[in-house]
Protein backbone atom coordinates (compact mmCIF):
# COMPACT_ATOMS: atom_id res chain seq x y z
CA UNK A 1 0.00 0.00 0.00
CA UNK A 2 1.09 3.34 -0.76
CA UNK A 3 2.01 5.38 2.75
CA UNK A 4 3.72 9.05 3.19
CA UNK A 5 5.79 9.32 6.47
CA UNK A 6 3.63 11.54 8.36
CA UNK A 7 5.84 11.55 11.24
CA UNK A 8 9.20 12.85 8.62
CA UNK A 9 6.58 15.45 7.61
CA UNK A 10 6.05 16.99 10.47
CA UNK A 11 9.60 16.51 11.81
CA UNK A 12 8.52 14.45 14.96
CA UNK A 13 9.78 10.96 16.34
CA UNK A 14 7.07 8.05 16.02
CA UNK A 15 6.70 7.77 19.65
CA UNK A 16 5.92 11.89 19.98
CA UNK A 17 3.48 12.50 22.25
CA UNK A 18 0.25 14.37 21.45
CA UNK A 19 1.61 17.74 22.73
CA UNK A 20 5.11 17.42 20.69
CA UNK A 21 3.10 16.67 17.68
CA UNK A 22 1.07 20.05 17.97
CA UNK A 23 4.04 21.72 18.50
CA UNK A 24 5.91 20.53 15.42
CA UNK A 25 2.33 21.00 13.50
CA UNK A 26 2.04 24.76 14.56
CA UNK A 27 5.38 25.77 14.05
CA UNK A 28 5.35 23.98 10.08
CA UNK A 29 2.32 25.39 9.71
CA UNK A 30 3.30 28.89 10.53
CA UNK A 31 6.77 28.67 8.12
CA UNK A 32 4.11 27.50 5.07
CA UNK A 33 1.10 29.35 5.70
CA UNK A 34 0.30 30.68 2.34
CA UNK A 35 -0.25 34.51 4.00
CA UNK A 36 3.55 34.34 4.87
CA UNK A 37 4.78 33.09 1.16
CA UNK A 38 2.51 34.52 -1.23
CA UNK A 39 3.10 32.87 -5.01
CA UNK A 40 5.34 30.39 -3.39
CA UNK A 41 3.67 27.15 -4.66
CA UNK A 42 6.31 25.03 -2.98
CA UNK A 43 5.24 26.41 0.46
CA UNK A 44 2.03 25.73 -0.12
CA UNK A 45 2.19 22.75 -1.30
CA UNK A 46 4.28 21.67 1.92
CA UNK A 47 1.70 23.07 3.78
CA UNK A 48 -1.11 20.87 2.39
CA UNK A 49 1.38 18.17 3.27
CA UNK A 50 1.36 19.49 7.12
CA UNK A 51 -2.10 19.73 7.69
CA UNK A 52 -2.60 16.22 6.14
CA UNK A 53 -0.56 14.89 8.26
CA UNK A 54 -1.52 16.54 11.10
CA UNK A 55 -5.48 15.34 10.20
CA UNK A 56 -4.40 11.91 11.12
CA UNK A 57 -1.15 12.15 13.72
CA UNK A 58 -4.07 14.29 15.75
CA UNK A 59 -6.95 11.68 15.95
CA UNK A 60 -5.83 8.50 18.40
CA UNK A 61 -7.80 6.37 16.04
CA UNK A 62 -6.51 7.51 12.85
CA UNK A 63 -3.15 7.62 14.56
CA UNK A 64 -3.57 4.27 15.71
CA UNK A 65 -4.53 2.77 12.15
CA UNK A 66 -1.82 4.71 10.27
CA UNK A 67 0.71 3.09 12.98
CA UNK A 68 -0.12 -0.28 11.71
CA UNK A 69 -0.44 0.68 8.14
CA UNK A 70 3.21 2.21 8.48
CA UNK A 71 4.34 -1.26 10.63
CA UNK A 72 3.39 -3.25 7.57
CA UNK A 73 4.44 -1.67 5.39
CA UNK A 74 7.80 -1.06 6.66
CA UNK A 75 7.85 -4.59 7.74
CA UNK A 76 7.50 -6.04 3.70
CA UNK A 77 10.35 -3.71 2.95
CA UNK A 78 7.75 -1.17 1.10
CA UNK A 79 9.22 2.36 1.18
CA UNK A 80 7.03 5.79 1.85
CA UNK A 81 5.82 7.95 -1.13
CA UNK A 82 7.39 10.82 -1.56
CA UNK A 83 6.20 13.69 -2.46
CA UNK A 84 6.77 15.27 -5.57
CA UNK A 85 7.73 18.84 -4.73
CA UNK A 86 10.79 19.67 -6.28
CA UNK A 87 11.68 20.17 -9.99
CA UNK A 88 14.12 16.85 -9.30
CA UNK A 89 11.44 14.98 -7.83
CA UNK A 90 9.30 15.76 -10.22
CA UNK A 91 11.08 14.79 -13.39
CA UNK A 92 12.42 11.44 -11.25
CA UNK A 93 8.55 10.51 -11.69
CA UNK A 94 8.23 11.03 -15.22
CA UNK A 95 11.28 9.06 -15.55
CA UNK A 96 9.71 6.31 -13.65
CA UNK A 97 6.75 6.69 -15.58
CA UNK A 98 8.32 6.76 -19.01
CA UNK A 99 10.24 3.43 -17.75
CA UNK A 100 7.18 1.82 -16.70
CA UNK A 101 5.64 2.77 -19.60
CA UNK A 102 8.19 1.22 -22.12
CA UNK A 103 8.43 -2.45 -19.83
CA UNK A 104 4.31 -2.64 -20.28
CA UNK A 105 2.75 -4.66 -23.09
CA UNK A 106 1.13 -1.68 -25.44
CA UNK A 107 -1.89 -4.03 -25.91
CA UNK A 108 -2.16 -4.30 -22.12
CA UNK A 109 -2.16 -0.45 -21.45
CA UNK A 110 -5.09 1.29 -19.56
CA UNK A 111 -5.16 4.49 -21.35
CA UNK A 112 -7.53 5.86 -18.91
CA UNK A 113 -4.98 5.29 -16.17
CA UNK A 114 -2.06 6.34 -18.26
CA UNK A 115 -3.49 9.48 -18.80
CA UNK A 116 -4.73 10.52 -15.57
CA UNK A 117 -0.78 9.67 -14.23
CA UNK A 118 0.44 12.43 -16.55
CA UNK A 119 -1.67 14.97 -15.86
CA UNK A 120 -1.09 14.07 -11.94
CA UNK A 121 2.45 14.71 -12.62
CA UNK A 122 1.31 17.77 -14.19
CA UNK A 123 -0.66 19.13 -11.89
CA UNK A 124 -1.46 22.72 -10.95
CA UNK A 125 0.65 22.53 -7.89
CA UNK A 126 3.20 21.32 -9.87
CA UNK A 127 3.21 23.04 -12.93
CA UNK A 128 3.62 26.14 -10.26
CA UNK A 129 6.52 24.82 -8.91
CA UNK A 130 7.98 24.09 -12.16
CA UNK A 131 7.59 27.43 -13.54
CA UNK A 132 8.84 29.46 -9.93
CA UNK A 133 11.88 27.53 -10.47
CA UNK A 134 12.64 28.42 -13.70
CA UNK A 135 15.29 25.28 -14.46
CA UNK A 136 15.21 24.82 -18.20
CA UNK A 137 17.24 21.79 -18.50
CA UNK A 138 14.48 20.11 -15.98
CA UNK A 139 11.89 21.05 -17.89
CA UNK A 140 12.98 19.85 -20.97
CA UNK A 141 13.80 16.40 -19.97
CA UNK A 142 10.20 16.67 -17.51
CA UNK A 143 8.93 17.00 -21.23
CA UNK A 144 10.70 14.61 -22.91
CA UNK A 145 9.92 11.89 -20.49
CA UNK A 146 5.98 13.22 -20.81
CA UNK A 147 6.00 12.93 -24.43
CA UNK A 148 7.94 9.33 -24.35
CA UNK A 149 5.43 7.87 -21.54
CA UNK A 150 2.18 9.78 -23.30
CA UNK A 151 3.34 8.33 -26.96
CA UNK A 152 1.05 5.47 -26.78
CA UNK A 153 -2.55 7.17 -25.99
CA UNK A 154 -4.44 8.23 -28.71
CA UNK A 155 -4.73 11.63 -30.05
CA UNK A 156 -7.74 12.21 -27.44
CA UNK A 157 -6.10 11.35 -24.45
CA UNK A 158 -2.93 13.37 -25.69
CA UNK A 159 -4.21 16.37 -26.58
CA UNK A 160 -4.97 17.89 -23.04
CA UNK A 161 -1.41 16.76 -22.30
CA UNK A 162 -0.27 18.35 -24.36
CA UNK A 163 -1.84 21.76 -23.36
CA UNK A 164 -0.21 21.39 -20.31
CA UNK A 165 3.26 20.45 -21.35
CA UNK A 166 2.57 24.00 -23.74
CA UNK A 167 2.17 25.94 -20.47
CA UNK A 168 4.92 24.13 -18.95
CA UNK A 169 7.47 24.97 -22.19
CA UNK A 170 6.11 28.71 -22.05
CA UNK A 171 8.30 30.43 -24.66
CA UNK A 172 10.94 28.20 -25.14
CA UNK A 173 10.69 26.97 -28.83
CA UNK A 174 12.26 24.03 -28.66
CA UNK A 175 9.80 22.52 -26.06
CA UNK A 176 6.88 24.29 -28.03
CA UNK A 177 8.26 22.66 -31.06
CA UNK A 178 8.35 19.12 -29.24
CA UNK A 179 5.04 19.18 -27.96
CA UNK A 180 3.56 20.18 -31.25
CA UNK A 181 5.57 17.37 -33.13
CA UNK A 182 3.94 14.68 -31.31
CA UNK A 183 0.83 15.67 -31.21
CA UNK A 184 1.13 15.65 -35.62
CA UNK A 185 2.58 12.64 -35.42
CA UNK A 186 -0.20 11.24 -33.32
CA UNK A 187 -2.63 12.91 -35.72
CA UNK A 188 -0.86 10.70 -38.51
CA UNK A 189 -1.10 7.64 -36.81
CA UNK A 190 -4.67 7.88 -36.13
CA UNK A 191 -5.14 8.95 -39.64
CA UNK A 192 -3.46 5.66 -40.75
CA UNK A 193 -4.82 3.31 -38.26
CA UNK A 194 -8.45 5.05 -39.55
CA UNK A 195 -7.55 4.62 -43.12
CA UNK A 196 -5.13 1.33 -43.62
CA UNK A 197 -7.71 -1.33 -44.17
CA UNK A 198 -9.36 0.87 -47.09
CA UNK A 199 -6.00 0.79 -48.61
CA UNK A 200 -5.43 -2.70 -47.68
CA UNK A 201 -8.56 -3.46 -49.74
CA UNK A 202 -7.75 -1.01 -52.58
CA UNK A 203 -4.25 -2.49 -52.82
CA UNK A 204 -5.98 -6.10 -52.64
CA UNK A 205 -7.97 -5.17 -55.35
CA UNK A 206 -5.60 -3.67 -57.24
CA UNK A 207 -3.51 -6.84 -57.41
CA UNK A 208 -6.69 -9.00 -57.93
CA UNK A 209 -7.03 -7.12 -60.88
CA UNK A 210 -3.98 -7.16 -62.49
CA UNK A 211 -3.72 -11.09 -61.98
CA UNK A 212 -7.28 -11.10 -63.80
CA UNK A 213 -5.48 -8.86 -66.73
CA UNK A 214 -2.33 -11.10 -66.81
CA UNK A 215 -4.24 -14.46 -66.80
CA UNK A 216 -7.30 -13.68 -68.90
CA UNK A 217 -6.66 -15.66 -72.51
CA UNK A 218 -5.46 -13.32 -75.64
Amino acid sequence: MELKDYYKILEVAPIATHKEIKQSFRRLALKYHPDKNNGDHLSAALFREVQEAWEVLSDPTLREEYNYKRWYNRSIGEAFVEKALSPDAILAECKRLRHYVHSMNIFQLDYDALSFHVRQLLSETNLGILQQAQQQPVNRAIISSLLKAADPLPLRYLQPIALLLSQLAGTDETMLRDVHEAVQRRKRRDLWEKYKWVMVLAITATICWIMYLVGRPA
